[in-house]
């Protein structure tokens, strides 16, 4: 069971996130303007974050995933944006993992000071 997480505002006094580990049916509480999730990957393999936006192009077709490959032993800041929420899930947005193994993340806000 993956975790639903709210991000966290980053204030003038600084924030402490709080990590979770990468599991299936990880979403993030809501996407939008400063809203963006922290992967770190702490395996020796490269992985893969998808996130399906819902809905259609304007030609009639499912809109495109969006991926990012985080580097092995890396760590990578990605922006988590209004348009990947699913409306139907009071926009949520699901974060598909390649890999779980030595990965996790945190979601954080900033911009809002």
């Amino acid at each position: 069971m993956g975790t639903t997480a709210t991000p966290k505002a980053i204030t003038v006094d600084g924030v402490t996130p709080t990590y979770n580990t990468a599991a299936s049916g990880d979403k993030v509480a809501a996407g939008g303007r400063g809203v963006f999730v922290t992967v770190k990957n702490g395996g020796a393999a490269p992985v893969t974050l998808t996130v399906n936006p819902p809905g259609k192009t304007q030609y009639g077709v499912a809109n495109p995933a969006k991926t990012w490959s985080i580097a092995a032993a890396g760590e990578q800041d990605i922006p988590m944006l209004a348009a990947y929420g699913d409306p139907s899930d009071g926009g949520r947005i699901a974060l598909g993992w390649s890999a779980t193994a030595s990965v996790t993340w945190a979601a954080k806000q900033i911009g809002v000071v």
